[in-house]
């Protein structure tokens, strides 16, 4: 079973202008996977996995005002790159990761 978060933009206006910078950042963590389309960006824990296991942990969604994101398991490494993924964007403009009932997730 997945977890679920949302990250919400103070500024959306830096999200609308910034988008492109955020899917260079995505794909630049040690974890990122491949995209699938152009709005999906997949990630993968260097752990050796099973072979039925997905062949992902987590998958990004950038929607038109926020980003979605997907959490199906969450090894050290992809905790590490999702910490680093959000330090950059808070660095830039105010944020918050919601989970899916809107309360903050403490990320």
């Amino acid at each position: 079973m997945s977890a679920e978060f949302v990250l919400s933009f103070e500024d959306r206006g830096w999200y609308a202008s910034h988008r492109d910078e955020v899917k260079q950042q995505i794909t630049q963590l040690e974890t990122f996977s491949r995209c699938v389309g152009a709005h999906e960006f997949r990630l993968a824990g260097t752990e050796p996995r099973d072979a039925d296991a997905w062949c992902y942990d987590v998958r990004v969604f950038l929607e038109e005002e926020r980003v979605f994101l997907e959490i199906s398991a969450h090894p050290t490494i992809i905790e590490a790159d999702l910490a680093r993924l959000f330090a950059w964007v808070r660095a830039c403009t105010g944020m918050s990761v919601d989970d899916e009932d809107g309360e903050p997730s403490g990320w």
